[in-house]
């Protein structure tokens, strides 16, 4: 099962940081007044920068007829920003201002009279910057054989342009032009000076640019005269060369007349495949001459059929005869003489008409070779022809094409009002800068908070990157988690007041028994008689990790704790390196638990009585050259087994375990051995090795106390303390702080 406070989820512990924040509160506040000094000092003795700002604007208004790139830096938005922009950046334009105003005597931009506000590296800027041409009149597209240097100091150009500012205005066409520094006046001048001389040099760029436009619309005006002559030339030509006349009714009547050949030789071909079909057809049923007369030309011939009806006629006359008369009427033989006539002449009409299909078919083919020759002739004639027309349109249309554009740079010529339309210049000052009144920058107030709150920033970055460095055992956090150990309590350092001003601090529970302090020790000795229900602990083994943490102070008081309950309580100072319980009680060192080992005395004779109520003490005696044998032998047991019948508690003052290993050989005869750690100076590693030894020995680790805390240092520790003032004095004690407001009210009452 999971235990309660693995069931319960982790929360920030504010106090924890707070604790970390008051106990380095003087780096934090050393951080805090060099850091608001620093920025009061920067803020109260720097020189204040003003900024004057003019806006221009740049209509897109590039002459008529004009549209080249003569006129490129009024381009689009972007690129015309650019190109105006590395104008009002440019070092002539710089110049054409300097020259104008009169900057020696302004302080604002003469680094000579400005040496202490701007560093020596602006002055000495100039002498590395690179020269200038300046061109001659009427040699604009030519170079000058030797550099000429601006009249105008490098330094002070560079020192002007440090100042200047371009910017533009969101995705319009305006600039803003701006000068920092610290003479209001001068750069309100400077900026309308500065928007001034740009408006001039734009005027003098589209001067210039014009004056190219014109050039060039006049050198293109006379090249494309020459070739309008040459084409019409090579056309004239052409057409005599070609005897060309009329050439769109010639073509007419040529393509006409092709057709026309085309269309009589597709009729005569159609007319030889009828004639060649009917032709194959007599030939084929020539050879039978019953089926000559299914021939369809035969079958539709008027003749044929006339010839047919009355052949059908005399034969029904015949037939009719004969079945009247017999086979012998005189009329019958006339009638098969007409029959044999008819039959004759149908004969020569199919023989003549044969040989009318065969004639006109060999005509047909004689037309056809005529027509297709023909055709073919007159197809040369008009391939020819097209030949020529195709050459004809080609110089045709290069003509007119070269006329066209000549007419087009003529006409735009003619209507460009170059003079009138260009010494207008399409820049103009929106807004004239005004003498500014307010510095730039943030308020004197906002930049001294902002140094205040960055060296508050500093200061508990600081306080805390030293306690993460702090490895020191020093709070409940290090005693519980880290070393896993239970804190019996914290010790406040032993100071004197107006209550205990004649006490010895040393024995603080005995002679200021409602003090803080002393209640600090009856909760220590409570924690440690509570730490087992079933058999108490008599013995007590108090040691430490190293020496000076306050073991011997806290054995002494807390003796005396255990001996206000009543119980017959022994301490023994065990601690044969470096005695000190003698001179707590202020009693003699000699004889002690030393001289009762070595068989001098027994041991009822070392019991030494003092003048607090159930306490008893054996100082350690006379100092062996073997204390670490001494403690583990058998009368050292034997010793112990002897004191715990007599006595109720006994503690055992013993020496720092990590100095020598007198305490961990003693505390197997010990019930419980208590840890006096002192706080922010021990290292957690070495208190961690040094419990490591009574955990190895198999000791009753009893728990810790961390002594001579600070409450000073607030957090935690104040907060604990407090504790003890609210409720440790509600047992009949008042606190100082009350008891001394109490009294100044009872004062001002008698008064009143």
């Amino acid at each position: 099962m999971l235990t309660e406070s693995e069931i319960q989820p982790k929360q920030l512990d504010i106090r924890k940081y707070l604790t970390t924040v008051l106990r380095r509160k003087w780096i934090i506040i050393a951080f805090l007044v060099i850091s608001g000094t620093y920025s009061t000092y920067k803020e109260l003795t720097k020189i204040p920068y003003y900024t004057a700002s003019t806006q221009v604007i740049i209509t897109q208004n590039t002459p008529k007829g004009l549209t080249f790139q003569a006129f490129s830096f009024e381009g689009n938005n972007s690129s015309s920003f650019t190109t105006n922009e590395r104008i009002l950046r440019s070092r002539s334009l710089a110049q054409k201002v300097l020259s104008t105003m009169d900057y020696k005597d302004s302080p604002e931009f003469n680094p000579v009279k400005k040496a202490n506000i701007f560093s020596i590296k602006e002055l000495t800027r100039g002498n590395s910057s690179p020269t200038v041409r300046k061109p001659e009149p009427g040699k604009e597209s030519q170079e000058p054989e030797t550099p000429v240097k601006y009249d105008v100091d490098d330094a002070l150009i560079n020192n002007y342009l440090s100042k200047l500012t371009v910017q533009m205005t969101g995705n319009s066409d305006i600039i803003s032009i701006s000068f920092t520094g610290t003479h209001p006046e001068t750069l309100a001048k400077m900026c309308n000076m500065h928007a001034k001389k740009f408006l001039e040099t734009h005027l003098e760029l589209r001067f210039a640019a014009s004056q190219d436009a014109v050039k060039w619309l006049q050198d293109q005006l006379v090249d494309k005269k020459l070739k309008v002559e040459e084409a019409e030339e090579a056309l004239i030509l052409y057409k005599e060369k070609q005897n060309i006349v009329g050439l769109g009714e010639t073509a007419g009547i040529i393509e006409q007349k092709l057709e026309g050949l085309k269309s009589n030789l597709t009729e005569t071909k159609i007319e030889k495949v009828k004639l060649k079909a009917l032709s194959d057809q007599i030939k084929q049923y020539s050879k039978d001459p019953t089926l000559t007369k299914l021939i369809p030309e035969i079958v539709k011939d008027g003749s044929i059929n006339n010839l047919k009806a009355k052949y059908a006629d005399l034969q029904a006359n015949k037939t009719m005869l004969s079945e009247k008369y017999g086979e012998k009427h005189p009329n019958i033989a006339n009638i098969d003489l007409q029959l044999k006539e008819i039959e004759n002449r149908i004969k020569l009409e199919t023989l003549s008409l044969i040989t009318k299909v065969e004639t006109d078919y060999n005509v047909l083919l004689a037309s056809e070779e005529s027509y297709e020759k023909a055709y073919n002739e007159q197809s040369l004639v008009v391939f020819d022809l097209n030949r020529k027309i195709t050459v004809y349109r080609r110089l045709q249309r290069e003509a007119d094409s070269e006329r066209a554009f000549y007419d087009i740079l003529l006409k735009r010529m003619k209507e460009s009002n170059i003079a009138g339309d260009l010494q207008t210049s399409n820049v103009s000052i929106l807004d004239p800068a005004m003498e500014p009144r307010t510095p730039i920058g943030a308020s004197r107030n906002s930049q001294i908070m902002k140094g205040v709150m960055i060296g508050l920033a500093l200061g508990i970055g600081l306080a805390f990157f030293l306690d993460y460095l702090d490895n020191t055992v020093k709070s409940t956090e290090d005693v519980e988690n880290y070393l896993g150990v239970t804190l019996l309590g914290l010790v406040e350092r032993a100071k004197q007041s107006k209550e205990n001003k004649d006490a010895n601090l040393e024995l603080l529970t005995s002679e200021a028994p409602k003090s803080v302090f002393s209640e600090t020790i009856r909760n220590i000795r409570t924690g440690i008689m509570l730490s087992t229900t079933d058999t108490p602990h008599k013995s007590l083994l108090i040691t430490s990790t190293k020496q000076g943490e306050g073991k011997s102070f806290i054995a002494a008081n807390l003796a005396i704790a255990f001996a206000q309950t009543g119980k017959k309580t022994l301490l023994v100072d065990t601690d044969f390196r470096k005695p000190r319980q003698h001179k707590i009680f202020g009693i003699d060192l000699k004889p002690g638990l030393s001289n009762h080992f070595i068989g001098e005395i027994d041991y009822e004779s070392i019991i030494k009585h003092v003048n607090i109520p159930h306490l008893n003490i054996i100082t350690c005696g006379l100092i062996p050259p073997n204390p670490s044998e001494l403690l583990g032998s058998h009368s050292m047991e034997k010793f112990c087994d002897n004191v715990r019948n007599r006595f109720d508690i006994i503690i055992f003052d013993t020496p720092p375990t990590m100095t020598v290993t007198d305490a961990v050989v003693l505390s197997r005869n010990v019930d419980g051995v208590v840890f006096v750690i002192k706080s922010g100076q021990t290292p957690k590693e070495l208190t961690r090795r040094a419990l490591l030894q009574y955990k190895n020995s198999k000791s009753d680790l009893l728990g810790i106390i961390l002594n001579l805390v600070d409450v000073s240092k607030g957090g935690y520790y104040s907060y604990y303390y407090s504790h003890y003032y609210k409720y440790g004095y509600g047992y009949g004690a008042e606190p100082p702080k009350e008891k001394r407001k109490r009294e100044k009210r009872e004062k001002k009452e008698i008064n009143v």
